[in-house]
């Protein structure tokens, strides 16, 4: 019985370490796909301190900083997951030139979804999403004729998008 109070302390210590351990990067993962961003920005910020899938940490920052409207801090943090290694791919390419659209940069929202739209690996939703963001970049930069030009492509390739469609109608009175 002596022995079992003499590492009964050890035990619970383990016990209690063990069931202290936190992920901040998972359960910055579980909050972003449950759609609680402000919370999953918390445990990503907290991932980021500890070092925890840093890259990755800062992506999901990124994405949660976006859905709160946190657009600067969006495109800080998605700038940062691709200097930390995260992949460059078509849905960061968007979500930055999208920041930078909040922002009124389109230029930059531009080069964003141009480069985007070249990368490989891309949904047929995020490419078409892709166009008519640089169509409407184009358009608030008052590049007209560039804007007609692909929106007349675009409206090619998606005749079923009502809002497209009327987008055309508008400009053709520019």
């Amino acid at each position: 019985m002596r022995k079992f109070w003499m590492y009964m302390p050890a035990f619970l210590m383990v016990v209690m370490l063990t069931g202290c351990i936190v992920n901040p990067y998972k359960n910055g993962i579980e909050a972003l796909e449950n759609g609680r961003y402000e919370e999953a920005a918390k445990e990503f910020k907290e991932a980021v301190k500890k070092e925890q899938n840093k890259a990755d940490s800062y992506r999901g920052l990124g994405i949660a900083l976006w859905e709160t409207e946190d657009y600067d801090g969006a495109k800080k943090a998605l700038e940062t997951a691709l200097k930390e290694g995260t992949e460059k791919t078509g849905t960061i390419c968007n979500l930055l030139g999208n920041c930078e659209l909040q922002s009124g940069n389109m230029k930059e929202a531009i080069a964003y979804f141009e480069e985007g739209l070249s990368l490989k690996g891309n949904s047929d939703e995020l490419i078409q999403s892709m166009r008519f963001n640089c169509i409407f970049a184009y358009e608030k930069l008052g590049d007209m004729d560039t804007a007609k030009s692909l929106l007349a492509d675009y409206t090619a390739d998606y005749p079923e998008d009502e809002a497209a469609v009327k987008e055309a109608q508008f400009l053709e009175t520019r």
